[in-house]
């Protein structure tokens, strides 16, 4: 049964379904929250510092991380924690390329199929896991792409690390805290929200919550369950060598260092804040963790930081299990609920 028939034979139930899913009713309302939270994102770049506007694009790039790994957490009901790898994968991937003079457009297209690549190589064994099995593979790729850096060093530069040669768009160079930047962050989540909130609300979406929610009812329905779960990583991965790839192209020089396990953690935790199956979200999340933490010491002693942000995650996280997205989708289907009334 489709979200629509639901909605129109059980109104009662119709809202619980959607907010679980964000199909149905509340899919145009999460485009336009999207669309809002982009607006707000471009107009504070717009009328904010260099500085500001510097965190604003760390927090967008984030973001598309942990949309991509939304869908393994909020679709699947897995756990990943290498999301720090996949944007290493995408960085230096990035930084190579254009270390030997190949164009944006040739190197942009190196990420996505290494994205790819990487993702197949990497899920075909990951979905045979489940529950900690699967934090725990995860963590481990987490924990060793330092060592594997380091270890790869004429890819990589090693512990010396290795510069990203600046890029221009048109006349424009890309520099991280240009509001050019911003834009093209801010653009690259739209489409991949928009292809999230196409995939969600199709009639594939369903065969997608079906494959999470239970792999051997989906393969009664003729689902095959293993090769949607691929799929699903893989977006996950792909997302996550974008995201590395822009980050590279922010910060002009990558070392084994950005890519500890903290940054992995951060993003999922950053998916659990705005809440795994909502879009706008994900942008939200991905802000808070990359927004917060350079700007809390204009506030407090550095010394203090660390704990005012730990107290922030704690404080978004007990908003319950939907995140600041859910909040959101409540409000609107409590709004909805008071007018039918």
């Amino acid at each position: 049964m489709s979200d629509s028939t639901l909605s129109r034979s059980q109104p009662g139930h119709s809202w619980a379904a959607t907010l679980a899913s964000g199909r149905g009713r509340l899919l145009p309302i999460r485009v336009v929250t999207t669309a809002l939270v982009a607006a707000a994102v471009l107009l504070a770049g717009a009328v904010n510092e260099s500085t500001v506007r510097y965190s604003l694009v760390i927090g967008t790039i984030y973001a598309i991380a942990v949309l991509g790994n939304n869908a393994i957490n909020g679709v699947l009901g897995e756990i990943n924690l290498a999301a720090g790898a996949y944007m290493a994968t995408g960085a230096y991937v990035m930084a190579w390329m254009l270390n030997n003079e190949h164009g944006l457009l040739l190197s942009s297209l190196s990420v996505l199929a290494a994205g790819t690549v990487v993702g197949v190589l990497l899920a075909i064994p990951t979905v045979r896991l489940g529950g900690i099995f699967t934090a725990l593979a995860t963590f481990a790729l987490a924990f060793a792409i330092p060592d594997l850096a380091i270890y790869l060093r004429e890819f990589t530069g090693g512990d010396a690390g290795t510069p990203v040669p600046p890029v221009m768009i048109g006349d424009t160079f890309l520099d991280g805290s240009s509001m050019t930047m911003l834009v093209v962050v801010s653009a690259v989540f739209l489409i991949a929200a928009a292809l999230t909130l196409w995939a969600t609300g199709s009639r594939f979406g369903i065969s997608l919550f079906l494959v999470g929610e239970s792999s051997p009812a989906a393969r009664v329905f003729g689902i095959r369950a293993t090769i949607v779960k691929i799929g699903v990583w893989t977006w996950a991965t792909v997302l996550g060598a974008v995201a590395g790839a822009l980050y590279a192209l922010t910060v002009g020089f990558l070392n084994p260092t950005i890519f500890v396990t903290f940054l992995s953690i951060s993003l999922f935790v950053a998916g659990l804040i705005g809440g795994t199956r909502n879009v706008a979200g994900a942008w939200l999340g991905g802000l808070v963790v990359g927004t917060l933490p350079p700007n809390i010491q204009n506030f407090v002693p550095a010394s203090a930081s660390g704990v005012v942000f730990g107290l922030v995650l704690l404080a978004a996280l007990m908003l319950g299990t939907g995140g600041l997205g859910g909040l959101i989708d409540r409000a609107v289907a409590l709004l909805a609920e008071r007018r039918r009334r």
